[in-house]
């Protein structure tokens, strides 16, 4: 007689991918990304994380693979060529940029859960046919500076309020109307992307969260950084718990 054995179902842990950018140090190239961007999503969101840098022409093939899709912040700002601006001196990464802008798409129509970071919020948006403004020579910029005297720990605290959409996704994530950040950029939404709605927004008027707007699955982009305190901020740690409970989602679907 024949015995049948059942196994225990484990719980798949979702993989996500995180946009990476090429660095040269020490006159070798690596693919870099900070530590609190992967830490925020293996402890807060319980995620695996994977790194992926552009361009790649093999990501359409792979992103079944995937159970979500993050696209963190970085130093360089999106070349405005890519938007229909005239250039402009400052630093790049075009390799980034052509990245995010093909993988933002892709990663929404597959379903995909997304969550866009600083860059990753212009990113969104530029992906989608909208234009960003610089606003670092502009008054309202000094909120949205860090404080280079402070330790990076300090540059990185909460510093101004932005209020939140009603009957917004963010809403519901925080439970919040006014919530404090530490929005740290030098570009900014100028023209909102058609498919995009506002989420929340600073007193200044510059649009601090977006999310996308017809998306099968949590899509969603802040201008702060919720990676750094993400697992006590909190704003932060409801923002990453979120999305991997929405990554989570797409490995039981994809499992």
């Amino acid at each position: 007689m024949n015995a049948t054995v059942t196994r225990p179902s484990a719980s798949r842990t979702p993989l996500v991918a995180l946009a990476c950018v090429r660095e040269d140090l020490d006159g070798v190239a690596h693919a870099a990304v900070r530590q609190v961007y992967v830490s925020a999503l293996e402890d807060v969101a319980g995620c695996a994380v994977v790194l992926v840098q552009g361009p790649a022409s093999w990501l359409p093939s792979v992103l079944d693979r995937f159970d979500g899709v993050v696209l963190g912040g970085h130093e360089s700002n999106v070349a405005p060529e890519r938007y229909g601006a005239p250039p402009a001196p400052g630093p790049r990464a075009p390799e980034r940029d052509e990245l995010a802008l093909s993988l933002a798409p892709l990663a929404i129509e597959a379903g995909l859960p997304l969550l866009g970071i600083c860059r990753g919020l212009q990113e969104l948006n530029v992906a989608y046919g909208g234009t960003l403004r610089d606003i670092g020579a502009l008054p309202i910029g000094a909120a949205h500076r860090e404080d280079l005297s402070l330790p990076r720990d300090g540059q990185y605290l909460p510093l101004h309020d932005i209020a939140v959409t009603p009957g917004g996704r963010l809403r519901e994530i925080t439970g919040q109307d006014t919530v404090r950040v530490n929005s740290l950029h030098q570009q900014a939404i100028d023209r909102l992307a058609t498919g995009l709605t506002v989420e929340a927004v600073a007193a200044d008027g510059v649009v601090e969260a977006v999310s996308v707007t017809d998306a099968s699955a949590f899509a969603l982009a802040v201008q702060w950084h919720p990676e750094w305190y993400a697992a006590s901020d909190p704003v932060s740690k409801p923002l990453f718990t979120a999305f991997g409970a929405a990554a989570a989602a797409h490995a039981r679907g994809r499992g």
